[in-house]
């Protein structure tokens, strides 16, 4: 008796219907979550958590290191090309306001959505707290860019976040 009413009830276009929403729901859900664990979203750090700890809740750090930190400015292009070799500068200026004389300045470019793409290139002191050096990007997007200052058993960083242009 309930296997005849249950087909019976099948027969019904609405609870096809219904059913059929349902599975397909399911299966696109089931779908979206294998693809994120097959291939899972690039992060611009492998330790973000500890660094976002770091720096939203290590006050006392940041203010006292405040007198003694560096003023850095990155000079980049007003439009970025993909292939196309363009200057990028760092301005850097100690604590008491005077160009940096030495130091080693790395940039490492990150590619958000592939880390496959992250390179790292060296600045070269150029002039007075000025470090230079030519940059290519491969793709066009967005890209971050983080570069390191290391002198005199310090080191500073400044980040900007990027658009590079067909």
């Amino acid at each position: 008796m309930f296997s005849e009413q249950l087909k019976q009830d099948l027969k019904n276009p609405w609870l096809r219907g219904i059913l059929s929403v349902v599975g397909v729901t399911l299966i696109v859900n089931f779908g979206f979550i294998a693809y994120a664990y097959m291939f899972p979203p690039n992060l611009v750090a492998n330790d973000y958590y500890e660094r976002g700890k770091e720096y939203f809740h290590d006050e006392k750090n940041r203010q006292k290191a405040e007198p003694t930190a560096w003023r850095l400015q990155l000079l980049m292009p007003n439009t970025m090309h993909v292939n196309q070799a363009q200057t990028i500068r760092l301005y850097a200026m100690d604590h008491q306001g005077k160009p940096v004389q030495k130091g080693n300045v790395t940039l490492k470019a990150y590619r958000p959505n592939d880390a496959s793409r992250d390179f790292t290139i060296t600045l070269q002191f150029s002039d007075a707290g000025t470090f230079s050096a030519p940059i290519t990007f491969p793709l066009p997007g967005h890209w971050d860019v983080i570069a390191r200052i290391d002198s005199d058993q310090q080191h500073f960083d400044i980040a900007e976040r990027i658009f590079v242009d067909k």
